[in-house]
């Protein structure tokens, strides 16, 4: 998880709270643009970033899905239509178990999103195998 927080309490709380928890390996950036370098080398699942980091122009590109930490759903929204993959917010004073709920949820939505239809597909063939299968048997009993 690359965690982009600048303030330095503020980082070193959500910090601790993510490793206390002994889930999640955390990178931690303090400016917009050392977060930037790291995320294409570093293959993190999420990142958390501070709204206040978010420039008022252009595109932040991080290349993975992105919890906005915001002091309000105003400020939230303004920083998620300039991050690349937004997937939801958490307020920067949330308590540790909403910070934890929110980053499980994400973590969640993405593992399910990754499955895709290959599952549904594959129970199909094998009732359609199973249906062929019991066909074949019924007309060698007959016959």
């Amino acid at each position: 998880m690359l965690l982009v927080v600048s303030h330095p309490a503020v980082g070193d709380g959500i910090e601790t709270i993510l490793r206390l928890e002994r889930r999640y390996e955390v990178r931690r950036a303090t400016k917009l643009a050392e977060a930037l370098r790291i995320a294409p080398g570093w293959p993190a699942d999420l990142a958390l970033l501070d709204a206040a980091m978010v420039p008022r122009e252009g595109r932040v590109v991080l290349g993975v899905p992105t919890l906005v930490l915001a002091g309000g759903e105003a400020e939230n929204d303004a920083a998620a239509r300039r991050v690349d993959d937004p997937r939801g917010w958490v307020a920067k004073d949330a308590e540790s178990a909403s910070l934890i709920a929110a980053v499980e949820r994400l973590l969640t939505q993405r593992t399910e999103a990754v499955a895709g239809p290959f599952p549904l597909l594959l129970i199909g063939a094998l009732l359609v195998v199973f249906v062929a299968l019991l066909l074949y048997l019924a007309w060698t009993a007959i016959v």
